[in-house]
């Protein structure tokens, strides 16, 4: 499985913006809040140019605790992550789908443009949305793979990426170097030394994928319908939603 996808349409919650902003849950943006928040929006629609890769990976691997810890294999390559080990291992996942996405180096460009000018609220809402945008972004992959792993009978995992508990940021560059390796990433992106992206707004995750989709109720924190922020998704399981 590939996909590659240069133009995908990003509709960000209004509720979600909210809260990166954040305002409390219900408040209603007016005046001049609402004249940026309208304005960012009119912005990135215009100019922004996210992306989304996503492939299958070839093979990964659980390598039990040992004196150097624990760790994951993905197409031989090791990550020493004992959180991600203990995720895939409860949920008896037998493969994965790495993916990249990113809203693009635009966004970022005009933010520090409108910083320098000292616009400092015109930045910051266009900050935030990038931020959106990327979180926006990172579900509408969840729930594609959703549909793609339903039809044969595989359940997703959510996704886990370095920089999470237990997954050091700087494991980002050995990540890339294998999405990087089909060359195939619709935009540019690079990890610093430091395990920063570049450009910013963007993620690199790991979606496990198991088969045993009898027991996934009892996965309360590995199951990706358990905490998938989609609405209406037709491919939502096993959370008593519709």
């Amino acid at each position: 499985m590939e996909w590659i996808e240069t133009h995908p349409e990003v509709e960000v919650e209004t509720a979600e913006y909210q809260r990166l902003l954040g305002y409390p849950p219900g408040y209603a943006m007016d005046g001049r809040s609402r004249e940026l928040a309208d304005w960012a929006r009119e912005w990135y629609a215009e100019h922004g140019r996210p992306w989304v890769y996503a492939r299958e990976a070839e093979s990964i691997a659980t390598d039990g605790a040992s004196v150097s810890g624990s760790s994951v294999q993905i197409e031989g390559v090791r990550f020493p992550s004992a959180a991600l080990r203990r995720r895939w291992e409860e949920a008896a996942a037998d493969s994965a789908v790495l993916a990249a996405v990113s809203a693009g180096p635009e966004i970022e460009r005009e933010a520090q443009k409108l910083w320098r000018e000292e616009k400092p609220d015109e930045y910051y809402f266009l900050e935030v949305l990038g931020s959106a945008v990327v979180e926006r972004l990172t579900t509408m992959t969840g729930a594609r793979l959703c549909a793609w792993a339903e039809g044969r009978k595989m359940a997703v995992l959510p996704h886990y990426s370095p920089g999470y508990p237990g997954w050091e940021v700087a494991q980002q560059s050995r990540l890339l170097r294998l999405l990087k390796g089909a060359g195939k990433l619709p935009g540019n992106l690079q990890a610093l030394e430091s395990g920063a992206l570049r450009p910013k707004k963007s993620l690199l995750a790991v979606y496990g994928l198991t088969r045993h989709t009898d027991g996934v109720r009892r996965l309360t924190e590995t199951v990706a319908c358990e905490s998938c922020s989609l609405p209406s998704c037709q491919y939502r399981r096993m959370t008593g939603e519709p």
